[in-house]
């Protein structure tokens, strides 16, 4: 009978199973540090897109800014000619200007704010990617301010119901009409005097009055909007400085 002998493994030392381990650690960890490079990489090129898009908005609204102000300045001086007009009894004599200003003074004027950038960044939980807390509050701030010029608007329409009703008493509608047109063109001011309605001291007050509310109005959106135009410049110079946008 043959007697095998058997072959005894020497045991690894505790160092082997030791490298073995931190190797393995060590190639896990690089895995996720690569893993965490890539993904904060990918997050700081989104951030800059984000944020280039938002300057674009900010230059859109500067320039719908600019002319909602001078449109609502506009406003002030119309409704103040306007008065003057029915003050003077100039409206006796010529009652082309009353029909002018009367018809222009009702349009109602709404900022619309370019917000696709910001209303992305809330939906998506994107505002985590600005790094900059100055940058944030900035948004948030222009934001408010925004609220804070739609709430004033909104406020003054009731006053224009009340403007529009009382106009009936006081002015032709189909004058208006023939100023107007297809509405392709700017209002044309009547090279005819023609004649208003037969109105008493009375229904001329019951216009002025919503008439002057919204011209108090107007004035508080003037003080707004030149907030908001601030606010978006310095906005946009912020944007500039940390993402190095230049103007195209």
């Amino acid at each position: 009978m043959e007697v095998h002998a058997h072959t005894h493994t020497a045991r690894k030392k505790w160092t082997h199973y030791f490298w073995e381990f931190l190797m393995l650690f060590l190639a896990v960890f690089c895995g996720f540090l690569a893993e965490y490079q890539l993904e904060h990489k990918i997050e700081k090129e989104r951030e800059k897109i984000y944020m280039n898009s938002l300057y674009q908005d900010l230059k859109s609204d500067t320039l719908n800014l600019g002319v909602l102000l001078k449109n609502t300045k506009d406003d002030i001086d119309n409704y103040d000619s306007l008065f003057n007009i029915f003050r003077s009894k100039q409206y006796l004599q010529e009652t082309s200007g009353a029909y002018f200003f009367g018809r222009k003074l009702v349009t109602i004027r709404v900022f619309y704010p370019t917000n696709g950038t910001t209303t992305q960044l809330e939906n998506s939980g994107g505002l985590r990617l600005i790094r900059s807390r100055a940058i944030v509050d900035s948004i948030q701030s222009y934001k408010q301010t925004i609220s804070l010029l739609t709430s004033i608007q909104e406020f003054q329409n009731e006053h224009f119901v009340l403007a529009r009703s009382a106009m009936g008493k006081i002015f032709d509608a189909d004058v208006f009409d023939t100023m107007t047109g297809d509405g392709s063109k700017p209002l044309e001011r009547p090279v005819i005097n023609y004649p208003l309605m037969p109105f008493t001291k009375s229904e001329l007050n019951e216009f002025h009055i919503p008439m002057n509310f919204i011209k108090r109005n107007k004035i508080t959106q003037i003080s707004i909007i030149k907030r908001l135009q601030t606010k978006a410049v310095d906005l946009m110079h912020l944007l500039q400085e940390k993402y190095k946008i230049k103007e195209h």
